[in-house]
């Protein structure tokens, strides 16, 4: 019996080893948290989020993973802020990972985007449903960020800057009108038609 004790306890050492290396070797899962079927317009810049947590084969959240987002190549799809379309970030102490920030195109449809998580040798894969419509308005979830930045808002500005300049000058001319007051005009230009004397020729002594 006692010879039995030196294998039994190799056994048990065994299948504690055994046991960590399975753990060690828990697969990823990635559940997404946030933009799963949302709905954006096309040719749009948005600023929605699209957010995932990853976490190990027990639950646990799982911080400083490579989370890789990546757009459709072709079809309804965009670019994101840096004008391609593949984004990576690591996820933070909840295990949270996201992007926000993307230039739709202006071609309507549902599409994917694609989520990978690698850890080591380890690596999960998930994708987050949406859809480019004609038709959509910009909603405040595509506004809520805070690098959110129409390209074309100063432009929009400096029309309306402008128009509403046009617009007072000529509320203020209106109004001196009424009043009694003359009305202000430009003064006529002046053309000067230049002329040449009549030449004169001195001969000195020879």
């Amino acid at each position: 019996m006692r010879d039995l004790c030196p294998l039994w306890r190799f056994l048990c050492a065994l299948s504690a080893a055994a046991a960590m290396a399975v753990s060690a070797q828990e697969p990823l899962r990635i559940g997404i948290v946030e933009g799963a079927g949302a709905v954006v317009p096309a040719g749009a810049f948005s600023s929605r989020r699209f957010a995932v947590v990853v976490r190990n084969g027990a639950g646990k959240p799982l911080p400083g993973v490579t989370v890789r987002f990546r757009l459709p190549s072709d079809g309804p799809t965009g670019n994101f802020a840096s004008g391609l379309r593949t984004e990576s970030t690591v996820t933070g102490a909840k295990g949270e990972a996201s992007i926000y920030g993307i230039q739709w195109g202006a071609a309507p449809g549902k599409l994917e985007i694609s989520v990978a998580a690698v850890s080591g040798s380890l690596r999960a894969e998930t994708r987050i449903p949406v859809e480019i419509s004609a038709t959509a308005q910009l909603a405040r979830e595509d506004r809520r960020n805070p690098a959110y930045r129409a390209p074309s808002g100063s432009k929009k500005w400096l029309i309306l800057l402008a128009a509403g300049a046009g617009a007072a000058a000529g509320i203020a001319l209106s109004g001196a009108k009424k009043g009694g007051a003359p009305a202000y005009s430009p003064p006529a230009a002046v053309v000067v038609t230049p002329t040449i004397g009549t030449p004169t020729i001195s001969i000195g002594k020879p």
